[in-house]
């Protein structure tokens, strides 16, 4: 079963991409899809998958979905793999009007449906639906530009146990999800670039709870450790150096003590925190910075690369904390393991304080603190 729509929008190409291709965003505009539940770790790009549940009169059922094409802001591409079987895809071209928005589906409908003829009335239905979604696209994008700022959070980039991280035109917005002050990360990326050290651009801070930055381009340092592992040494070695630098830097003061010393410590300084530019590494999450030592700041980072807990099933699990581990030893042997061995104590109380550990965390941290931690 074949469906094809379209519909002109008054906008860039770019300006309904970062709209469009927000997936969690789907539910606002199309009235088929009821929710979306996010079944990777990524929520943008090749591979994201979800599930949507899709509701048409009374029949509801769970869409499975990957995203197999991503060519911004030209294409979007999807395969269906639950009840509901086929591809999608959307196509923005230019257009006298400014976009050209086309919808194309090629599916095989649950049984429920009944034969192909009995699908037919099925696809008419559908078409009438996703037109339908198609002008409340439009009516969402002429309302963000009418937004009071000529920028609103575009598509969804990252998330944080308490925060989400969004494109706001050409620069990213990270926003509280609690309500936490965010002046004093925003001061932090601010005065230790001053310093020379490499952090985000500050662009503006709207209101307290949500800063502005430049947007950097590049992987994570743990994305290209996944990607590729023997380049381990490397990072390791680049990850301590990012510690000593930073131990050049003098904290403001005011600024929470954490443990002797008077430089600015990260406390989350660690590879998955370092985007590798083509300007070179920039340590981003600034949540935490406060005054103590390089020394005590490169425990904080041994304990949590010993500890975390991956959010995976349990075979990837023993893969990436056999490689976290591995990683963590390099770079205790990297930075000193007499001066990372003092502090580990302090750091691990310091790191038992969060309250959104789990538990399993929780119960590893003690085990690092006594020794104990295979």
């Amino acid at each position: 079963m074949g469906i094809e729509v379209s519909i002109d929008i008054p906008a860039s190409p770019q300006e309904v991409w970062d709209y469009a291709a927000d997936l969690a965003r789907n539910v606002e505009w199309m009235a088929d899809a009821k929710s979306i539940t996010f079944t990777s770790a990524t929520t943008e790009g090749v591979g994201t998958t979800f599930d949507c549940v899709t509701k048409l009169g009374p029949l509801q059922t769970t869409d499975r979905i990957e995203v197999t094409e991503w060519d911004a802001p030209h294409t979007l591409g999807i395969s269906h793999r639950g009840a509901v079987q086929g591809s999608g895809r959307f196509t923005l071209t230019p257009s006298e009007e400014g976009t050209r928005f086309t919808w194309t589906e090629d599916l095989t409908l649950p049984w429920y449906f009944g034969s192909r003829l009995g699908q037919q009335p099925a696809s008419m239905v559908l078409e009438r639906v996703w037109k339908r979604n198609l002008r409340a696209l439009r009516a969402r994008i002429l309302e963000r530009q009418q937004g009071p700022t000529g920028h609103e959070p575009g598509p969804l980039l990252g998330m944080g146990r308490d925060s989400e991280v969004r494109a706001y035109g050409p620069h990213i917005i990270r926003v509280s999800l609690r309500g936490r002050d965010l002046v004093h990360e925003a001061e932090a990326m601010r005065h230790v670039r001053a310093h020379g050290y490499p952090a985000p651009q500050v662009i503006s801070v709207p209101d307290e709870h949500s800063v502005v930055m430049e947007r950097l381009s590049g992987p994570t340092m743990l994305d290209e450790l996944a990607a590729k592992p023997w380049l381990l040494t490397r990072h390791v070695k680049g990850l301590a150096r990012l510690h000593r630098l930073l131990g050049d830097v003098p904290a403001p003061s005011g600024w929470a003590k954490v443990s002797r010393g008077s430089s600015v410590v990260h406390l989350d300084l660690q590879p998955d925190n370092v985007k590798l530019t083509s300007d070179g590494p920039i340590v981003i999450d600034w949540s935490n910075a406060a005054t103590g030592s390089s020394e005590f700041d490169a425990a904080s980072t041994y304990v949590r690369l010993r500890t975390a807990a991956p959010d995976n099933h349990a075979a990837a699990r023993a893969v990436i904390n056999a490689f976290r581990t591995r990683f963590a030893r390099a770079f205790l042997k990297e930075f000193g393991s007499d001066e990372i061995q003092a502090n580990l104590r302090a750091a691990a109380d310091l790191r038992l304080l969060d309250r959104n550990l789990h538990p399993n965390e929780r119960e590893a941290v003690f085990a690092l603190a006594r020794g104990e931690l295979d």
